[in-house]
């Protein structure tokens, strides 16, 4: 196995044993995956349309990206197969934050109860937190809001917005953290 960080770790370890943030990331982005996986399987995720998840995720390589819903199965291999991708990095991200001194409680807790959100009424930890954080819930809320009331759940317009948002958020709470510890 080719070394890919000056740790001496190779890219599968790192998959399989990731680090406290990459964690993280993985619990976050496979239960929007799953998520996804559900309304889909509801007829929810989109309007009008399926989404085959192996065209997505091919670029319609493999299949059509999406199909009427009248047309379409309500159930197809590619839906298993990304339920259980999605499934695999929760369990992933779960297995190494229960290796932590916090487990899995303190990762809900600090979901709810971290400067981020604290930031939202107050300055204090500078005004790069406070936008950052406002960018974060507004890109949040957008997404969630527009999912429910047009039942748009994957759409490229929708994207744009939210992810240009929590990137911002993401990036400027980034750089409060940085500016605190200088």
């Amino acid at each position: 196995m080719t070394e890919t960080s000056s740790e001496g770790r190779g890219l599968v370890q790192m998959v399989i044993e990731p680090s406290s943030s990459t964690a993280r990331w993985f619990v976050g982005l496979g239960a929007w995956g799953l998520l996804l996986a559900l309304l889909n399987l509801l007829g929810m995720a989109h309007p009008t349309q399926r989404i085959s998840w192996a065209g997505v995720l091919s670029m319609g390589r493999l299949n059509e990206a999406f199909e009427a819903h009248a047309t379409a199965p309500a159930f197809v291999a590619s839906d298993a197969v990304f339920i259980a991708l999605c499934g695999g990095l929760v369990a992933l991200g779960f297995r190494s934050i229960a290796n932590e001194d916090g487990s899995v409680a303190g990762f809900f807790r600090s979901l709810v109860d971290n400067s981020t959100w604290r930031a939202l009424g107050s300055a204090s930890d500078g005004l790069s937190h406070t936008v950052g954080a406002w960018c974060l819930l507004i890109g949040l809320v957008f997404y969630v809001v527009r999912g429910i009331m047009h039942t748009n759940w994957f759409d490229p317009g929708v994207y744009a917005v939210s992810a240009v948002l929590v990137a911002f958020g993401f990036a400027l709470r980034a750089l409060a953290m940085s500016e605190s510890e200088a």
